[in-house]
C-alpha cells in the first residue's frame, strides 16, 4: 500500500473520529441547554402515565374532593394538565467517620420533593418531617419515614431507592429522580462559594460552637449548624423552615452573584459526598433552568401532623386531608 494511499485512509478515520465527537458534543450541548430533550424520555413516558391514570386518580379523589368546600374543583384539571414536570427527591444525610468506622445507619434527616415544571419555570417544594409514621420498604411494619434510607443499608446499597419508595408510596406521586447529599457536600460547597448571608432566627449552637441570632455570613461549619438545629418548642418543623429557608436563600445570592454556572462545576468536585441517578448532562440542564426561574415562582409547603408515641417511641402522624390537598393542587399526581 503506498504511503498517500495510507496516509488517506488515516485522514479518512481522524475525520470519521471528529464528526462522530463533533456530533455527539452537539448533542449533549442541546440537552444542556433544552431541558426537554434532556428530560425527553420522562417526559415521555409522563404523558402515557397522564392518560393512563387520570380517571384512576378522579375516581379515588374526585367524589371526596367535590364534598369538600374548602378545595377548588378545579384542582381536578391538574391531574390532566400537569405535563413537563419533573418531581426530584432531595435527601440529606450526615456521615462521618465515626459512623463510617462503626458501620452506623444513615438516615435521612432532609427530605424535600422538588416539582419543576420545565414549562411555566415553576418549582413546588415540599418537606416531609423525618419522623413521619408510614410504610417504609425493609420493615413489615409502618416506622419513621427516614430509616428507609438505613433499612436500605445507606445511599451506597439500596438506600436511595427505599426512599423514593417509601416517599412515593406515602404521597401517590410519581419520584423521577433522587439527589441525596451528605451534609459534609454543604459545607464544602458554602465555603467554595464564599459563604450565605441568611438572617439567623435565635442563638444555635452545636457542641462548643454557638451561632448568634441575626444576619451574617454564614461559612460551611455555620451552615451545617443552622440546618441542623431543632432546640425550639416546635423541634423539627423549625428545622424544616430553616432548610427551605437556606435553599430559597443560597439559590438567590448564587443567581444574583452570577453563580450559577459554577453548580456543575461545584457538584464535579464534591460528587463523592453526592449520590443521584440524574446524569452530568441532565444536572447541566437544571442549571441551566434555573436561570429563567424567579424567586417568587418558588412555592414551599410542609406536611403536617400529630404527635403519637409508640412503645415509648415518637412519631408523626401525618394529616392525610391537608397532605390530599396538597398534593392534588400543586403535585402531579401520577
Amino acid at each position: 500500500m503506498s504511503k498517500i494511499k495510507t496516509l488517506s485512509i488515516i485522514i479518512f478515520c481522524v475525520a470519521c473520529v471528529l464528526v462522530v465527537g463533533i456530533t455527539i458534543g452537539l448533542q449533549k450541548y442541546n440537552n444542556l441547554t433544552n431541558p426537554h430533550k434532556a428530560f425527553e424520555k420522562d417526559l415521555k413516558q409522563q404523558d402515557l402515565l397522564i392518560q393512563k391514570n387520570t380517571q384512576r386518580q378522579l375516581d379515588l379523589y374526585g367524589q371526596e374532593i367535590q364534598e369538600k368546600e374548602d378545595v377548588d374543583n378545579s384542582s381536578l384539571d391538574n391531574l390532566d394538565s400537569s405535563k413537563n414536570v419533573i418531581n426530584i427527591l432531595l435527601l440529606g444525610i450526615d456521615s462521618s467517620e465515626k459512623r463510617e468506622s462503626k458501620r452506623m445507619g444513615y438516615r435521612s434527616d432532609t427530605i424535600i420533593v422538588s416539582s419543576v415544571n420545565l414549562d411555566t419555570k415553576e418549582v413546588k417544594m415540599l418537606s416531609i418531617p423525618r419522623d413521619t409514621y408510614t410504610d417504609v420498604p425493609g420493615n413489615k411494619n409502618k416506622d419513621k419515614i427516614n430509616h428507609a434510607m438505613a433499612f436500605g443499608g445507606g445511599p451506597k446499597k439500596k438506600g436511595n431507592q427505599y426512599a423514593v419508595q417509601a416517599v412515593e408510596d406515602l404521597l401517590g406521586i410519581n419520584i423521577h429522580y433522587y439527589i441525596t447529599v451528605d451534609m459534609d457536600a454543604v459545607k464544602s460547597i458554602v465555603d467554595t462559594i464564599g459563604g450565605v448571608t441568611i438572617d439567623v432566627e435565635r442563638n444555635m449552637a452545636s457542641r462548643e460552637k454557638v451561632l448568634e441570632k441575626g444576619e451574617q455570613k454564614l461559612n460551611g461549619e455555620q451552615a451545617l449548624i443552622y440546618l441542623r438545629d431543632r432546640n425550639t418548642s416546635i423541634g423539627d418543623f423549625a428545622r424544616i423552615e430553616q432548610q427551605q429557608k437556606f435553599i430559597l436563600t443560597l439559590f438567590q445570592q448564587t443567581k444574583e452573584n452570577g453563580k450559577l454556572t459554577d453548580i456543575l462545576p461545584l457538584y464535579l468536585k464534591v460528587q463523592d459526598k453526592i449520590f443521584t441517578d440524574l446524569k452530568v448532562e441532565q444536572i447541566g440542564a437544571l442549571t441551566y433552568l434555573l436561570k429563567d426561574i424567579e424567586l417568587d415562582n418558588i412555592e414551599t409547603f410542609i406536611l403536617k401532623g400529630k404527635g403519637i408515641r409508640i412503645d415509648g417511641i415518637y412519631y408523626l402522624e401525618i394529616d392525610r386531608n391537608h397532605m390530599e390537598k396538597i398534593i392534588i393542587e400543586n403535585f402531579q399526581s401520577i
